[in-house]
Formats: C-alpha cells, structure tokens, sequence
C-alpha cells in the first residue's frame, strides 16, 4: 500500500515556442534504410464454384518520415518543460505511451480511447479509480511493463516541480496485481470529462529510475527507455532526434522505420527543405499564411487549413502597483484594439475571433459574452471618466496617480512572425486612445522566462497563446487564471486572483454532470470578460503543408496534421 498527498496541477502544453537562438542543425542522422515487406504468406487454393475476394493491399512498411521544427528539444531530462513544445510532446507520446489516447474523433472526444489503460471503474462519488492495464507492453530493454511502473510514477514523476495530475490529489496508491492498480482520491473528481485526470502525461520506468525518485530531473535519461510506438536512436540536443520503430510495440509496430525530427532556424529554411524533399510534415504551427504561398502549385506538396488549437492573447501584468490594476484602464485597451485588422493583417485573414479559453464549438463556451469591438471612442469616454487625462499636452494621458505617461512595454517572442506584427499593431492603434507602448522582441527562452513569472515585472503586456486543446481536456487552461498560491503558480503569466473565479476552478474539478459543469464554467467565463486580466485577440487557422510523393494516410486533426496531441499521422502514414 502506498499513500501520498499532494494537491496537483497539470502543466500548460502547450505548444509553446522557443530558442530561435539555437543554430541550425550542421548534421544529420545516416542514410535512409528502406526494410524490404515481409513476403505475403501462401494461401491454399479454394474449391472451383468458390468465388474468391481478392485481398486487400498490403500495406507497405519502411521509409523515413522527417518532420520539421522550429522550436528544439535540448534534453532528454524528464522534465515537464519539454511539454512546452511540440517536439517535447510527441517525444513523450512516441517514445513513452500515456495512460490513454488523445481522442480526436469528430462529436465523440468524450469516448475512452485505451492506451496503456484498457478499462477502468470508477466508483459512484468519484473518489476511487481502478484501471485495468495492457497486459503484452515491454520496455524498449525488454522488462515487462506492469502496474509498478504506474504506481511509481504516480508517486514520483507526478512530486516533480513542473508535472503532475489534473487538478487532483491522491491519498492511496494499491497495486492489486501486476496489472490492475487502484487510486484513491480525497476529492471527489468529475466523470463529465473522462477519462480526464489520469490520461495526460507519459509513464515512466521503475526499474531504470527509480534510484533517482527524490529527483528525477537529475536523471539525463539519454537512452530514453519507454514503452512506446518508437525507440530513440540518436539525439543531438538543438539539431535533431533520430527515432527508430519499436519492432515488439504491444500494439503493433509503426508502419515506417524511421522518424526524424529536425530543427530549423526560419520559416524561409524550413520551406526550402519541405520543397527539396528534406521535410515530409511540419510538427507545430511554423508556416504563416505568407509562406505558404511558396508552397502552392507544388505538384507533391498539398496543403490543409485546420481548425486551430491556439488562442493568441494580450495578458495584462497584474503583479506590480500601477494603472494596469486599474480594470478602467483594461476595458480601454480592449476596445482600443481594433481585432478584425489585427487578424487580417497578421495573420493574412487565416483566423477568427474568440473570447474565451473555450472554443466556440464547444459546449461549454458561452454565447453571450462581451465581444469589446473595436471603439476608440468608447475607450476615451472610459479612460476620461478614469481620470487619465493628458495633463502636460503631449498626446499621451497621464496617471492620476503618478502623473506620469500611459506608455506599457509591450513584449513577444521573436519566433513568432505573426505576433510580432501584432504588436506593431497595437502599438500603432493604443495611440488613438492616449496610450503608447513601447515594443519589445525578445529571444524565446527570455519572454518565456518573463511570461510565467510575472512577479519578475520584466514587462507590462505580452502577446503570445495558448493552445486549451478540444473538449474533455480543455480543463487544464483555466488554471491559466488562478491565482498564484491556489494552483496558478508558474502557469498564470496576468497574476490575476479573484478568489471566486479560484474557488469555481476547485469546483469544476468535482462537477457531477455536463449540467453543473457547463454553470461553472459559464460563471468563469463572465469573469473573465468582466474582470479582462487578458483579452483574446484571435484563433489563427492552422496552415499544414505535407509532402504526398512518397507517403500517404495523413491524419488531419484540428490544431495539425502533425500536433501536440496528434501523434496519429506518424503512428499511420506508410509508404505509397
């Protein structure tokens, strides 16, 4: 029996970009191997007045799939950073497994879709889980998986600074047998969203890791043993990661040989590789809707346009005294940015409004929220009522308080093409209503570092996204407004903390039915629009260029065909 307490919270994924500083990769893995199909087995002859199906076509096995990135994987440490990023996701799902898929069928993403997890029971209050585990899953070095390694990341992986469970604590940990494990919980935690908690992050090794429990991110983990679709065969941190197929994957080995993930320094680059062949698929949201057109007309280049997964936002940096405590001073903003124009022109028309963590096809999004369009006028009636008015003459209002001018470093990544135009844009619009900004690029690991740690009052406003994902595993962003000291920590780049909007994060993990779940996020949702620690500025399409001359049975899915949690195209795409 094993016991642990410990209040959780799952990380943002993110997709988050990084370290355009990183060169480009000098090297690469060896030649492409192709493995010859395994001969088709011979088949008795049938009975003459027999009428014969032909057989399907065999599918072909072998090849090399190389996916482009932009944003590197510079260890192989077990960290939850790595989940920052595309590649470190897909390098948990490929080479580890998760407890259960990410079910992206279209209307049915609440249905279970088992992994390491075949079935489980849940008890009527939602307190005690038992899952019932994979019984034929090996490690890459032959160990035999069983519901030690469960229970062992559940102890330790989950303790680790930056990982854990979905808004959940645990008081009992019983392995019933080596493939059954029962958790019992202090909470009482929802079934609206299963398989919800339990499913998001990978499982790890007892038996490799165990010697480092009390701190796994010592562990530098180069071999990378896991239970997954694909073994690591060589990793050069910032260049490339070379995967190999797991021949005795429980589930089936991948259809190809080989996957290759490469770094590339620019969108230009990483256009040019895709055109020579070097690049099958792009792992993350790199193509703007500029460059895409050097892609356009290729004969063995297609093109989709995705629903995406990101919502850019302009947070606010709520920590430090100043003007932007002053919600006054945030509803003016809001309705001095002119969001349709941001949309068309920084993202070449390929995106929508939103104003919520929930998309608008989900049922949890609510209709009739405040929609701040476009008002110069409306926010200079606000800001005057404020008292922000220009008291020296110059064209830019003035705090009341301080009487200095209303300008506001305004930040982004430089990775982030689209992002960087957007905040020339709010910088050329905010001075219709007094307000100036001044702007700030930033190379990615420094504004992530500013991003997250507000307490730091390294900036004031900061445009980037998030990436929430599709319905039942949208929970998590919330926490993306909790305040720090109630789950928010690290993970709430406005330092927003409004005590009811935390209490309905504690509630919503313990909703009984869609009904009582759907009113607690709706009250979130007001909260949010009236209290405005962010706005929403836009969800961008997601542009996803393949290559179809050598591959085919590409798996399109919102946010990718190639994504965070859309590991299905590599784990499907074959030979043509």
């Amino acid at each position: 029996m094993r016991k642990r307490k410990s209040l959780l919270a799952l990380i943002g994924i993110v997709a988050l970009l990084l370290s355009l500083s990183v060169p480009m990769m000098q090297c690469a893995p060896a030649t492409e191997e192709e493995v010859t199909p395994p001969p088709e087995e011979e088949e008795a002859t049938p009975p003459a007045e027999e009428e014969v199906t032909p057989p399907a076509e065999e599918i072909k096995y072998g090849g090399r799939l190389n996916v482009g990135f932009m944003s590197p994987q510079n260890s192989t440490v077990i960290d939850g950073k790595l989940m920052w990023t595309n590649w470190g996701c897909l390098y948990f799902l490929l080479i580890y497994d998760n407890l259960a898929h990410f079910n992206m069928l279209p209307g049915d993403t609440y249905a279970f879709w088992p992994k390491l997890v075949q079935s489980y029971e849940v008890s009527e209050d939602g307190t005690t889980w038992t899952l019932h585990l994979v019984e034929n899953a090996t490690w890459h070095d032959g160990v035999p998986f069983t519901a030690e390694d469960v229970a062992f990341t559940f102890e330790y992986l989950f303790q680790t600074p930056g990982w854990g469970g979905h808004l959940t604590s645990f008081e009992e940990i019983e392995v019933i047998d080596d493939y059954t494990i029962r958790v019992v919980h202090d909470i009482e935690l929802p079934t609206t969203n299963t398989p919800g908690w339990w499913m998001w992050n990978p499982v790890i090794p007892k038996h490799i890791i165990e010697p480092y429990k009390d701190d796994i991110l010592s562990f530098q983990n180069e071999e990378s043993i896991g239970t997954g679709a694909f073994k690591l065969k060589e990793f050069k941190s910032g260049q490339y990661m070379w995967l190999v197929a797991n021949e005795d994957y429980w589930d089936g080995r991948p259809y190809v040989d080989e996957v290759v993930f490469r770094y590339y320094g620019s969108v230009d680059t990483a256009i040019m590789a895709m055109q020579k062949g070097e690049v099958d698929v792009f792992g993350e949201n790199m193509i703007t809707p500029f460059a895409v057109e050097a892609v356009k007309g290729d004969p063995d280049i297609n093109v989709s346009v995705l629903q995406g997964l990101r919502e850019v936002y302009l947070a606010f940096n709520l920590h430090p005294d100043g003007p932007l405590q002053d919600k006054d001073v945030r509803h003016a903003i809001a309705y001095g940015i002119d969001r349709d124009r941001l949309i068309d022109m920084a993202f070449g028309g390929y995106g929508e409004r939103c104003d919520s963590w929930a998309y608008p096809e989900s049922p949890m999004h609510k209709p009739d929220l405040p929609q701040y369009d476009y008002n110069p006028d409306k926010a200079n009636e606000i800001l005057d009522g404020a008292g922000y008015l220009d008291t020296d003459g110059d064209g830019i209002r003035n705090d009341p308080a301080t009487g200095k001018n209303l300008v506001f470093e305004l930040s982004t990544s430089s990775t982030m093409s689209p992002y960087v135009k957007a905040c020339t844009l709010v910088h050329e619009m905010l001075p219709a209503i007094g307000i100036d900004t001044e702007v700030t690029i930033m190379e990615p690991d420094a504004f992530m570092d500013y991003l997250y740690n507000p307490e730091a009052d390294q900036t004031e406003l900061m445009i980037y996204h998030e990436a929430p994902s599709p319905d039942p595993w949208s929970d998590w962003v919330w926490q993306e407004c909790v305040g720090w000291g109630s789950g928010g920590d690290w993970w709430n780049p406005s330092y927003y903390d409004n005590p009811r909007f935390n209490q309905l994060w504690v509630d919503n993990s313990s909703a009984k039915s869609m009904e009582e779940k759907k009113a607690i996020l709706y009250e979130m949702q007001d909260l949010l629009a009236e209290d405005l620690p962010i706005i929403f500025l836009a969800r961008p399409k997601y542009i996803s260029p393949y290559r179809i001359d050598k591959f085919e049975g590409w798996v399109h899915e919102m946010g990718g065909t190639v994504s965070w949690l859309n590991d299905w195209s590599i784990l499907k795409v074959h030979l043509k």
